[in-house]
């Protein structure tokens, strides 16, 4: 008898003649077989069957392992020989693999849930109509891929519609924070208008009131001018009356000296006395009309200089209006920018306020359909966990059955190699062999209900794990957008306060600007009072004509 085959070459040529087929692996085994193998080929020499390691099969493999390995090991394994309805080119319930390296045997059910899935599509070629058919296998795990990936595409599509219902909420938001600005600068512009039109206007009404003004008191300067140098001229006229009534009283009393005096001296005496008398008369009638015309003068001048100041005092007047009016109106001009800027900070905060407001909402909406996906997809989970549970539930007792027959065969069959004991004795051990066996079944069962119930909590606790992770990212979303605005609001305001600030700045030198040039008009003013005074008294005024007095003028304030 020749040299014994290795282990792995009698499992291999014993398996090949069960008919076990190999799924997916060509000629490494046969490699081995003949010793040429390399390091790779032999770790790929692995017989595939449709069972996963973790088989029940598995407390059965170590006894089969040290048969096939002792010097008996080719008979046993073709005592061993599975019947013909096996081999046969129908699938078979079960598949058989054994790894050459590690030796392990594991059985699984290798009808698959496959599904053929048939297309058919009819078109006219030259008038003739051809029908072509295509089919495509979809096993399970396509079939669940192909669902998960049309979930997804749901997904994604409710989530790309509520983006697009949040970008078209965000256009419409902006698009009435522009108007709400547009009709607010209007506004500003408007009320600012009516402010300057209004005080334009209580300065034109000012101006052409302080004209009018001027113009009667010059007109009332007038006439009582002339009624005062009327009322001289009487009083003056009855004065000379009766000068030349004392002058000739005068004279009288001179005739009546003459008289009084000889005859021979009366002649020569009178025209002497005459004489005197004559130019005395002369002399003083000058002095009496030079004084009555220096007096005229001087009251003509008096109420010139009273008209005059009185003009003075009510331009002065006016002016200060003017200016005070001018004053009000720059305030009012400076309170309204202030309001105006104010407003508009208000305004563009609460813009800001609702943008938030907006996002708060589509981010709250967009996480409750996070939360609905999320809940929907654990809900999926847990679903397929328990189907796939009710499909190994519903295949263990058949696995059980088909690998119950077949270890009782081959125990029957070790037994008829090793027949040592009775009858009785072999009929005793087959008993004991199947109460282990239904021992060894029951005790799956219970472990594949752990397992079950093992899986479950795992996926319970998986699914509760997503949900509040999904939960604590959500928080922090919100969390950290609620910090975001509180940095805009702040960083809002105080950029309004900076400019608040600058304005406040800018606004004393244009106080100090208006108040300049309102002491420089009033400077002006006081000047040419003061000119006009002097041209005055170098050029006194006529008895007459009075002198015309050109007031200031008020638009000159303007």
């Amino acid at each position: 008898m020749g040299k014994p085959p290795r282990a792995n070459q009698t499992s291999s040529r014993s398996l090949d003649s069960w008919g076990i087929q190999r799924r997916g692996i060509r000629s490494p085994s046969l490699a081995a077989g003949r010793g040429a193998a390399s390091r790779s080929g032999r770790r790929a020499a692995t017989w595939r069957i449709s069972r996963r390691r973790n088989s029940p099969t598995g407390a059965w493999i170590p006894q089969l392992r040290s048969l096939a390995a002792g010097p008996k090991g080719t008979q046993i394994l073709a005592a061993l020989r599975p019947p013909k309805a096996w081999t046969s080119p129908s699938p078979c319930p079960a598949d058989l693999s054994l790894n050459r390296e590690s030796g392990s045997i594991s059985l699984k059910d290798s009808r698959m849930h496959n599904k053929t899935l048939k297309r058919t599509r009819k078109f006219v070629v030259d008038g003739v109509e051809v029908s072509v058919t295509t089919s495509k296998i979809i096993s399970e795990d396509e079939k669940k891929d192909e669902e998960m990936r049309f979930l997804r595409r749901q997904e994604l599509r409710e989530l790309r519609l509520l983006q697009k219902e949040e970008h078209r909420n965000q256009a419409q938001l902006n698009s009435k924070h522009q108007l709400q600005m547009e009709q607010m600068l209007r506004r500003f512009e408007q009320e600012m208008t009516a402010k300057k039109k209004f005080y334009d206007t209580e300065l034109e009404n000012l101006e052409r009131q302080q004209k009018q003004q001027i113009e009667k008191m010059e007109q009332d300067h007038s006439l009582r001018r002339r009624e005062e140098a009327k009322r001289i001229r009487l009083e003056q006229e009855r004065d000379h009356v009766k000068f030349m009534e004392q002058l000739k009283q005068m004279k009288k009393e001179v005739k009546n000296e003459v008289e009084k005096m000889p005859r021979q001296q009366r002649k020569e005496s009178m025209k002497v006395k005459m004489d005197d008398f004559a130019q005395k008369k002369q002399t003083m009638e000058q002095e009496f009309l030079a004084k009555q015309k220096e007096d005229l003068e001087l009251a003509m001048k008096n109420i010139t200089a009273q008209n005059k100041k009185e003009i003075c005092d009510k331009e002065r007047e006016c002016l200060n209006k003017k200016q005070q009016l001018m004053r009000d109106r720059e305030a009012c001009i400076w309170d309204l920018e202030e309001h105006q800027q104010q407003e508009k900070h208000q305004l563009v905060k609460q813009q800001l306020k609702d943008q938030y407001f907006l996002q708060r909402h589509e981010l709250l909406r967009k996480h409750e359909k996070e939360r609905e996906q999320m809940q929907r997809y654990n809900q999926r989970m847990v679903e397929q966990l328990k189907v796939r549970q009710q499909q190994e539930k519903a295949r263990l007792p058949k696995i059980q059955r088909s690998e119950g027959k077949t270890r009782m065969a081959m125990y029957k069959k070790s037994l008829h190699i090793h027949s040592s004991g009775s009858a009785s004795e072999q009929r005793e051990k087959i008993k004991q062999f199947a109460q282990q066996e239904e021992k060894r079944q029951k005790a799956e069962r219970l472990h594949q209900q752990q397992k079950h119930e093992t899986q479950m909590k795992d996926m319970l606790a998986q699914c509760e794990s997503n949900t509040n992770e999904l939960q604590q990212l959500q928080n922090e979303k919100c969390h950290l957008l609620i910090e975001h605005e509180t940095q805009k609001l702040k960083s809002l305001d105080e950029n309004h306060n900076q400019h608040m600030k600058e304005w406040r700045d800018k606004l004393r030198p244009r106080k100090k600007a208006l108040e300049d040039e309102l002491n420089q008009k009033k400077r002006e003013q006081e000047m040419f009072f003061k000119l006009s005074e002097e041209a005055d008294e170098q050029t006194p005024a006529s008895p007459t004509k009075h002198a015309k007095f050109i007031p200031f003028s008020s638009t000159e304030s303007s």
